[in-house]
């Protein structure tokens, strides 16, 4: 497995990893390193991009996944050298990477100002968190919905005004069975939540405070 640094700190943009391997497959090139800051795309959120390098290589990173055996890889190409093992220095596209934060933590905070206008018919199913259209999709009746346009808008613009903390926390595989937080079979789930409202499983990056999104419009509801 890889340790994933990135969960602690979503402004880290550099750090030190050991790389341990290389494979090839449909994707291309990937590295295998013992921890990464490099976000894998995945629950609504983009990867990171950005490089790998050491004394003797330097591999720019386009695509990040995570496998079913918890290793990150690391895809892209050498601009320079090839495979070497040992200790390498990991950069990411910080701009990029505080974008995303600030996308994924307003999809979740939509479902705050939603709940916090009491329209309870509505549950939230999934989030597309990338900066081209993001939406987050219900599941649910919402009678003349374009009528929920503003209200909606002006909600979640007042919880970014009130700089609401967001944390985010371990719950053993029992407490998630118990909570109803899906978790890997065995393991701990991970859980988001903006204080003073519920909190849901998340594996992604996010602002520390509400205050960083910035002003959301609500461009349309279907």
């Amino acid at each position: 497995m890889t340790a994933l640094i990135y969960l602690t700190n979503t402004y880290l943009a550099k750090f030190s990893a050991q790389l341990l391997a290389e494979r090839n497959d449909d994707f291309g090139t990937c590295l295998i390193l013992d921890q990464t800051i490099f976000y894998p795309q995945g629950g609504g959120q983009p990867a990171d991009v950005g490089f790998i390098k050491s004394d003797s290589f330097h591999f720019t990173v386009n695509k990040v996944r995570l496998n079913e055996n918890g290793q990150v890889l690391h895809y892209g190409q050498y601009d320079k050298g090839s495979f070497e093992i040992g200790a390498v220095d990991l950069s990411i596209d910080i701009q990029n990477r505080i974008i995303n934060a600030k996308v994924h933590s307003a999809g979740h905070l939509l479902d705050c100002a939603v709940a916090n206008l009491g329209i309870g018919a509505l549950k939230p199913t999934k989030g597309f968190h990338f900066p081209e259209g993001p939406y987050v999709e219900y599941n649910g009746v919402l009678e003349n919905h374009q009528d929920w346009i503003l209200p909606i808008e002006n909600k979640i613009n007042e919880l970014i005004a009130n700089s609401i903390a967001i944390e985010a926390y371990e719950l053993s595989a029992e407490q998630a069975a118990m909570e109803k937080i899906w978790a890997p079979t065995g393991k701990s789930a991970r859980v988001v939540a903006f204080n003073g409202f519920e909190g849901c499983g998340c594996g992604g990056t996010h602002v520390k405070n509400t205050s960083e999104i910035g002003k959301v419009s609500i461009r349309k509801i279907k």
